[in-house]
Order: C-alpha cells, then sequence, then structure tokens
C-alpha cells in the first residue's frame, strides 16, 4: 500500500509538471566535481581565485559590518541599495547611457535580470530573436517562459543583423525581442561592430521591438577601443543589464537592470515573487567595494591578468594544434575562445576528462542541431600555466577521438 502511495504521489507530481530547460553549461560545474581528479577546467566562465583575492574580501566584510551593523543582515528595499544605485547610473553615465538612479533596479546577478525582462515583456508564443551561438542560459530562459527562439548566425563582428531582418521577412513575423551580449560575447568572444550596432536599433525600431542588451564583460577589454553600448544609442528601445560577477564577486550574485522607471517599476513586482530583495550584504560588500575608491585600479588589474591567460590560451593552441585542421578566433577581451576541432564535441569532452580537461561542447549554446564540432574555451580561471597543460591534455584528447587506436 505504501509503495502504491509513493508511485501515485509521483505520476500526481509528474502528471502535474512541465518541460524545463537547464543549463549544460553549469551542469558542467557538477560533472568535473563528481569526475574528480585532477581536472584543468576551461567549462567555466569563472573570475580567476586571484583575481577574487585581490578583493580584499575579508576587509571589506569587517568595514561592512562596522558601518551597517546588522542593518547589512537584513531585507532590503526591493529596487537595490540607494547607494548602489547610484553607483550603477553613474557608471552607465560614464559610458553614455543616460541613467538616473531611479532607472536601475538590482538583481541577484544578470541572470535574474534577464528573467525579469522576460515575465515584462514575453508572453507564450512571442519570438525571440538571439544571436548564435547563444548565451545557454538566456536561450533556456525564453523558453522556459513559452517564448519562441529565432537564432541568427553570428560572426567576430557579432548578430548579422541583414540575416536577422531577411528571416524575419520570410517567416513573416515581429518578435518582442531581440536579445545580444554585445562585447566579447558568451560563448565565441566576438563583440558586436559599431555599424551592426545601429543596424539591430534601427530594425528593432522598424519591428516595435524592445532589445536586450546582456554587457557584463564591458570592462574587460584587452585591446581596441570601447564601443557605445547600445543603450547610450538608443535609451528608450534598451534594456541593459550588467553584473559584478565578472569584476568583483560572482557569488555574492549581484547584477542590475537598466531601463525607463516604469519598466523597473514592473520588474520590481515582479521581483517581489522571486526574492523581495536582492542580498543586502552582497549589495553593501559593493558599496563598500566602491568607496575604497579603488575600483579603476582593479580593472585594471583583472585587464592585465586575463590578457595575459588569453595570450598563453592561444599560444597554447598554437604549439599543440599545429598542423591540424582545428581553428579558434582572437577576441579582444572577456573571458572565451570559441574552438572548432572537425570532432564531435560531446564525444571530445568525454574523452578529455579522463585525460584531465573539460570545456563547454559547443552544441550548449543553441536550441538547434549547430556546433556539434566547436567547444567554448574559457581561459579566466586557470593559471597560465594550467592553461598549458590543459590544452597538452586536449591535444591528447583529441588525437585520442581522432585515431582511436
Amino acid at each position: 500500500m505504501t509503495a502504491q502511495r509513493a508511485t501515485l504521489d509521483v505520476s500526481i507530481l509528474e502528471a502535474a509538471g512541465r518541460d524545463l530547460h537547464g543549463s549544460f553549461v553549469d551542469e558542467t560545474i557538477g560533472i568535473v566535481a563528481r569526475h574528480g581528479g585532477d581536472i584543468v577546467s576551461f567549462a567555466v566562465g569563472s573570475p580567476a581565485p586571484e583575481a577574487l583575492r585581490l578583493a580584499n574580501v575579508g576587509e571589506l566584510f569587517a568595514d561592512v559590518l562596522a558601518r551597517d551593523g546588522t542593518r547589512a543582515l537584513g531585507y532590503g528595499v526591493t529596487e537595490g541599495e540607494p547607494e548602489l544605485r547610484e553607483i550603477v547610473a553613474a557608471d552607465a553615465r560614464s559610458r553614455g547611457i543616460d541613467a538616473a538612479a531611479d532607472d536601475v533596479i538590482i538583481t541577484a546577478g544578470a541572470l535574474q535580470a534577464i528573467d525579469l525582462a522576460c515575465r515584462v515583456f514575453l508572453r507564450p508564443g512571442d519570438l525571440v530573436v538571439a544571436e548564435s551561438p547563444a548565451f545557454a542560459n538566456a536561450l533556456s530562459a525564453f523558453r522556459n517562459h513559452g517564448a519562441r527562439v529565432l537564432e541568427v548566425p553570428a560572426d567576430d563582428h557579432g548578430i548579422d543583423v541583414s540575416a536577422a531582418a531577411r528571416a524575419l521577412r520570410q517567416r513573416g513575423e515581429r518578435p518582442k525581442m531581440f536579445f545580444v551580449v554585445p562585447n566579447f560575447q558568451n560563448p565565441t568572444g566576438a563583440t558586436l561592430s559599431d555599424e551592426r550596432r545601429d543596424a539591430l536599433l534601427a530594425l528593432a525600431a522598424s519591428l516595435g521591438a524592445v532589445v536586450v542588451e546582456d554587457d557584463p564583460y564591458a570592462q574587460l577589454r584587452y585591446r581596441g577601443t570601447d564601443l557605445a553600448p547600445l543603450a547610450a544609442r538608443a535609451r528608450e528601445r534598451v534594456v541593459h543589464l550588467g553584473s559584478f560577477s565578472k569584476t568583483f564577486l560572482p557569488g555574492i550574485r549581484v547584477g542590475w537592470a537598466i531601463a525607463d522607471p516604469a519598466t523597473v517599476r514592473r520588474m520590481a513586482a515582479v521581483k517581489q515573487t522571486m526574492d523581495s530583495s536582492t542580498s543586502t550584504l552582497g549589495q553593501r560588500l559593493v558599496v563598500a567595494f566602491h568607496r575604497r575608491g579603488a575600483v579603476d585600479g582593479h580593472v585594471a588589474a583583472l585587464r592585465r591578468l586575463y590578457a595575459e591567460k588569453g595570450t598563453a590560451a592561444r599560444a597554447a593552441l598554437a604549439h599543440e594544434f599545429s598542423g591540424t585542421d582545428v581553428t579558434w578566433n582572437d577576441p579582444d577581451g572577456g573571458f572565451y575562445l570559441w574552438v572548432t576541432t572537425g570532432r564531435d564535441s560531446r564525444d571530445l569532452l568525454d574523452t578529455a576528462l579522463e585525460e584531465g580537461v573539460a570545456f563547454v561542447p559547443g552544441d550548449a549554446f543553441t536550441t538547434t542541431t549547430n556546433f556539434h564540432d566547436s567547444l567554448r574555451f574559457s581561459y579566466s580561471s586557470p593559471t597560465p600555466d594550467r592553461v598549458r597543460e590543459g590544452v597538452r591534455r586536449l591535444r591528447r584528447a583529441y588525437d585520442r577521438v581522432r585515431d582511436p587506436n
């Protein structure tokens, strides 16, 4: 009787549920952990341990508790701590975005900001246009909210806006949203060109669509010139998202969205049914960090650190894969390289784990069957020496998959 009851309960729960989409990118964390042993991970776009130590978190905790006491441990305002909202707005203004504190909502990382944008702007059946390959977690968010996704090819200059316009004309559809990561895109590291930024905004305006600009890597440029954000070009049409995860501390989960005040109010209403407010302690740690006046120096140190890692990664790939059909790109910043091996990347991952190296297969960044022979290579976390060792292991795995004998 008890077994029958248990079976019945499971069946009811399964019947009441629905299909949901997660992220293989996040699953790789568990895959690596379960595999155990000495793994060089190129799988997770996580800040380097040495970058996290630069923040002197222990001192920041002491500063916050000394200044704010138990207030730092309580509930906060849904829209975010007022001082932090002004910090975000001020930084946006320095990049040409016309933003005030009332235009900012603080979120639990940029991922929550994406989810809030979905809840505010999308309804089941709506169409979202995204670059392809795309940020895997965003694709899952769109699908979990019942939206359809039109993936448009992207190259080293970002999403092909002309191809997007042609595809929409052929379909006879008007999207509700365009989604792009304009700077050092996840997963390819590509940057959306000036020309295509303007073209994308013009296309969105002609179709009455909102543009969601997810921009967590903007400060991590290692060469070249910064490009004006989409939100600086068409403030009324763009929801601009960002995060402190890549340049400060990922574990505190503090991000933001910048939009018109009416949209911020709608996002706040939705957020109140999710988590009420973003971690007060996390927010005040960010504020304390900015009060020290060392942010510019900290970001400059990160740029030097990650530029060295990126250089090591490209040099190691060039050395180890000389004479093969393996190719990769050369982004101007961010955490990622896009590597094409000519081999099935899921098979390659299984073998790579045996050799002690991990990455994310390319097909994790699409809802189609594309990119099966590509992979995302994140060089941000390992040291340069570990990067070189990881590429040596990747070459061994590649040789095994190419020639099992």
